[in-house]
């Protein structure tokens, strides 16, 4: 059988045989199944395929380049909706795990529009990769100026008749509420997206809304709510948007759902630790204090009932019981400290809206994308007030001191003198004692500070040589 020896390999080379531009395909080997004439050997155009194991590894070996996550956002305006969707996993993990900053203020504004359109016109999955990617955007940018921008172009667009259906969606949820706790410039425009969920949440006289909406999309809903509750001062609140509130979560510790249940207790939690329940309740302050008690029965008759262990187990995410603790909150009437360990080092949560800020944050990200935040990201170093000890390879703190002191004693036995001129050349002599007990470079004291200094030195060297983070 013949052996064809031709090879493709660009406009119009030369290898044996002219190739014409038509026959170029991407500058790779050409792969164009054809059958010999006399029905023999498969062949591919440019290679003989033999049986051989040798001819498939040497083909399997062929492979171009990686491609970088530039090359994936290029292909976000691929033609294939599988292109499209692979570009948009991979740029998802990428600023889940990694953190690309550089990669996130070069495309930011680009980034948030195409997702934008994924939203509004893409495949479902397209549309919830979009969402999770424009909140991470929005956590991950140090322009104020960005963010703001993107939770105006995100409230526009999911405020319209067309697109409102699809905040029931728990990852465009989810991307409206970071967009907003990052974005929001303000506690008016934090509590308009809150209006937009509370509206959902309670429809109020038409309870259609609530009948068709899973216990999984109204937990989702009233944790979003709590998560921007959780950003704005009691003080600041509207008197009018939020009536009710307490009575409605009330209703919901009755649910047999242990998610439900907890996201309202903790809406209550943070309702109580406002110190603002006018803004929540239209009853007196005697009401308030009666409806107060009536929450705390139902919590504790919650919590004693035997063998339920759905309402007395322990969120994995923040570590501490929602119904308990908050209980014990309002029985005490203050929140309980309590910490989470991350990188080896220990979070302090002293308030309700630090635990739930937490676990929000924590569900969205995921365990891994969590932890690599709150080291790396600078965004969440200040919401939570956190900052990251530098470590070594092996895990040991190089600890710099501020401030260090070498003290050197000396003992000077007394000898009586006389007044007299022959002191003269002992004062004389006193003078080279001293000067040679400190400044000499075999004395004590320089040889101390010798030491100093080249300890400092191996502490900089260490730095320089092993500045990474140990997770």
């Amino acid at each position: 059988m013949k052996v064809i020896e031709r090879w493709r390999l660009g406009f119009g080379d030369k290898v044996g045989n002219k190739v014409t531009n038509k026959e170029w395909v991407s500058g790779f080997i050409g792969l164009e199944l054809h059958q010999d004439s006399k029905g023999g050997q498969r062949s591919r155009r440019g290679i003989l395929l033999d049986d051989d194991d040798d001819a498939r590894g040497d083909l399997h070996n062929f492979r171009g380049p990686c491609k970088t996550l530039h090359d994936y956002f290029i292909d976000l305006s691929g033609k294939r909706a599988s292109v499209r969707e692979e570009a948009l996993s991979t740029i998802l993990k990428a600023l889940t795990l990694n953190i690309e900053q550089k990669f996130v203020e070069l495309n930011f504004v680009t980034l948030v529009y195409q997702c934008l359109h994924f939203i509004k016109k893409g495949s479902p999955t397209e549309m919830k990769q979009a969402a999770h990617i424009i909140g991470l955007l929005s956590m991950i940018t140090n322009t104020v100026e960005k963010v703001h921008e993107a939770y105006e172009d995100v409230l526009t667009a999911l405020s319209q008749g067309g697109l409102k259906p699809k905040l029931k969606t728990l990852e465009i949820l989810g991307c409206l509420t970071v967009v907003t706790f990052f974005g929001a410039s303000n506690s008016d425009e934090t509590e308009s997206v809150m209006k937009l969920l509370w509206d959902l949440i309670n429809p109020g006289t038409d309870s259609s809304i609530e009948r068709k909406d899973s216990p999984a999309v109204l937990t989702a809903m009233i944790s979003a709510w709590s998560f921007l509750l959780s950003t704005i001062d009691g003080w600041r609140l509207s008197h009018k948007n939020w009536q009710g509130a307490i009575t409605y979560f009330s209703n919901i510790i009755d649910s047999n759902n242990e998610a439900l249940c907890a996201a309202a207790c903790e809406a209550l939690a943070l309702v109580f630790e406002s110190n603002c329940l006018e803004k929540f309740s239209s009853a007196t302050k005697d009401s308030n204090k009666e409806l107060k008690d009536n929450i705390i029965k139902q919590l504790r008759s919650q919590l004693s009932e035997t063998g339920n262990e759905r309402i007395s187990s322990q969120d994995p995410r923040t570590g501490f019981n929602s119904a308990s603790a908050a209980l014990d909150f309002l029985e005490d009437g203050k929140c309980a400290n309590t910490h989470v360990t991350i990188g080896g080092q220990k979070l302090i949560l002293s308030t309700w809206s630090q635990k739930v800020q937490l676990k929000f944050l924590k569900h969205f990200l995921g365990n891994d994308g969590f932890v690599k935040h709150m080291m790396e990201n600078e965004n969440f170093h200040n919401v939570f007030d956190f900052l990251p000890k530098r470590r070594n390879a092996w895990g040991n703190v190089l600890y710099v001191p501020e401030r260090e002191e070498v003290t050197i004693l000396f003992f000077r036995p007394m000898v009586a003198r006389h007044n007299d001129c022959s002191l003269l050349p002992s004062v004389t002599k006193d003078k080279q004692l001293a000067k040679k007990k400190t400044m000499s470079p075999n004395s004590h004291l320089s040889k101390a500070r010798t030491q100093l200094l080249k300890k400092q030195r191996d502490l900089s060297l260490k730095e320089r040589e092993f500045d990474c983070f140990d997770y």
